[in-house]
């Protein structure tokens, strides 16, 4: 996938100087490691002239450094390659489609494991009437993520077995697994639609792997024009390298990426974050100087690493840190710097009271669990703080990125005994 790009990364970190010299060096390991990932190489090509001008301009924001200030832009730019997370209503039908080989039905049984560990009731059926196997995978993995099953064993009418299914299982989200083709041929296409007819899906989703690259662009146009998909599921992206390259196409073809597959078993399914992806990508911090920082504060470190961080820690460590002092320390021992947008090395008190504000204008299931903040909700939050849309998001954004990196941590990382041999696991 993107692998290579976090020891492009890092080989810049580590130089004494961001000069012209190491920005072109940087560009170029960038553009190497881009084309690897079979993303399109006129986007790439127009994200290097991007990043050399605005690297090299002589405006770099007060309180950082020009490293600081190559690695932020750097980071922008390929969240900017990957477009922004998709919003999902709670769901009542899903329909999944796409080619022979996509692994549709096994994220069928993927989505429905998800949903179920959120409270859902989700019922699968099995619509692929073509491929003869079908049928008794999708019943095995419905049992094995606690869904409800409908199929008609031998069927040839998949319309009917959808139509009979709707009135027959017991469910509060079904999700139909349709049939594929090698191609989006004509009979394809009326088969999906008039499924669609009977079935009125909230989401139809186009079922991809990773490992068609940048000719993901392609398939998912054709699909949406055909059928009208609402977003698209990537498959196998934990064994492919042009995973990269499938995410940046759907995104250029204006078909968002809700899901990925990052492996066989049932809970191997996630949301799609580019912010999350890129701190992934781009590397994870000095994990040893960061604790030294985080156990100079006047907080309990175990809980601020714990994985259940929530807005409300995070607005505590945030004043907390910065009335230390100590915020621009800590950023600096990550390894894209103070990467975060209009950066909290150089938080104002205006920004944090602002941001403060903010977060005590949301409900208390928001403040627990901020994934459900949605368009409806950012718009409720910025009018009741009185600030705007864009200051929530910037918010969530910074809360997103914060909490990511926490959740690399366990309590027993914290032990120095551990300490050298989680760094390594993370290639640092």
């Amino acid at each position: 996938m993107f692998d290579k790009i976090k020891e492009s990364v890092q080989k810049f970190s580590r130089k004494g100087v961001a000069d012209e010299e190491a920005v072109e060096q940087l560009v170029k390991d960038i553009q190497r490691d881009l084309i690897a990932a079979d993303v399109d190489v006129g986007l790439v090509s127009e994200l290097s002239d991007e990043i050399r001008k605005e690297a090299l301009s002589e405006d770099v924001p007060k309180g950082l450094s020009r490293k600081e200030h190559v690695l932020e832009i750097v980071y922008n730019k390929l969240e900017e390659l990957l477009g922004d997370e998709p919003e999902i209503e709670e769901p009542d039908r899903i329909l999944l489609c796409g080619l022979y080989g996509a692994g549709k039905t096994t994220t069928a049984a993927k989505l429905a494991d998800h949903f179920r560990k959120r409270g859902r009731k989700p019922g699968l059926i099995a619509a692929d009437t073509d491929r003869p196997a079908a049928y008794d995978q999708l019943k095995q993995l419905s049992e094995d993520a606690e869904s409800a099953f409908y199929g008609e064993k031998g069927a040839e009418d998949p319309v009917k077995v959808v139509e009979n299914g709707m009135a027959e299982i017991d469910s509060n989200l079904t999700i139909v697994d349709s049939a594929g083709r090698n191609s989006l041929d004509e009979d394809l296409k009326k088969e999906l639609s008039d499924m669609h007819e009977v079935f009125n899906p909230d989401y139809t989703f186009l079922v991809m792997p990773a490992d068609i690259g940048q000719s993901a662009k392609k398939q998912a146009e054709q699909f949406t024009e055909a059928v009208g998909v609402d977003g698209v599921i990537v498959t196998k992206m934990d064994s492919s390298a042009k995973g990269g390259g499938a995410l940046v196409a759907c995104k250029n073809a204006g078909a968002p990426v809700f899901y990925v597959g990052t492996g066989e078993k049932l809970g191997d399914l996630e949301k799609f974050d580019p912010v999350d992806f890129v701190s992934d990508m781009i590397g994870q911090p000095d994990l040893e100087s960061l604790l030294e920082k985080v156990e100079q504060l006047d907080t309990d470190p175990e809980k601020l690493l714990e994985g259940d961080f929530t807005l409300v820690d995070f607005k505590e460590q945030m004043e907390s840190v910065t009335d230390a002092g100590m915020m621009e320390e800590i950023m600096q021992q990550l390894p894209i710097g103070t990467q975060m947008p209009d950066n909290m090395a150089s938080m104002t008190e205006e920004k944090i009271g602002n941001y403060s504000t903010i977060i005590d204008s949301m409900t208390e299931e928001e403040k627990v669990d901020p994934s459900v903040i949605k368009k409806s909700r950012v718009e409720r939050i910025a009018d009741g703080s009185g600030t705007s849309r864009e200051d929530v998001r910037e918010l969530m954004k910074h809360f997103r990125q914060t909490k990511n990196m926490m959740d690399k941590f366990d309590k027993g990382s914290m032990k120095r005994g551990n300490m050298q041999k989680m760094m390594k696991q993370m290639g640092l």
